[in-house]
């Protein structure tokens, strides 16, 4: 699949999979050329090694799934809640990601990560009202 058929909530759900599987060039591919991801990460070919030397040994997602989605032309955000084993420990978070087109792409920009610790009882009634209480800081 051509990554200018992916709708924003589709893109999360690929990179999801592509995580999974271990496709870390789809997951260097899906970001914004103008994310701190890619300041962080410059060379593809060290992200995939990297990825595949340590991220695949320590992270295994469990499930992800899109609680919303408000699509805009040029930017959009999705909430999604991850489940995963980190070093065989569960973890449960909620995210809002900011995604942003690149041609005719939609592309990861940005992210915000909820805590299980700061999410209601019941995760998928999230909204995007619940994560303007989290510090603006804690966005990367």
């Amino acid at each position: 699949m051509s990554m200018t058929s992916y709708t924003p909530s589709e893109l999360i759900m690929a990179r999801s999979r592509a995580f999974a599987s271990g496709d870390f060039g789809f997951i260097y591919d899906s970001y914004h050329p103008d994310s701190n991801f890619r300041r962080q990460f410059p060379d593809r070919v060290e992200y995939c090694q990297y990825g595949a030397e340590s991220l695949m040994q320590d992270y295994k997602i469990i499930d992800c799934m899109v609680l919303d989605e408000d699509c805009g032309d040029d930017e959009s955000r999705v909430i999604f809640l991850m489940r995963m084993n980190v070093r065989e420990a569960s973890l449960c978070f909620a995210e809002l990601a900011w995604l942003k087109k690149e041609g005719q792409a939609w592309r990861y920009h940005r992210g915000q990560k909820m805590t299980s610790s700061e999410m209601p009882a019941e995760p998928e009634t999230l909204s995007f009202r619940d994560f303007s209480g989290l510090d603006p800081d804690t966005i990367y």
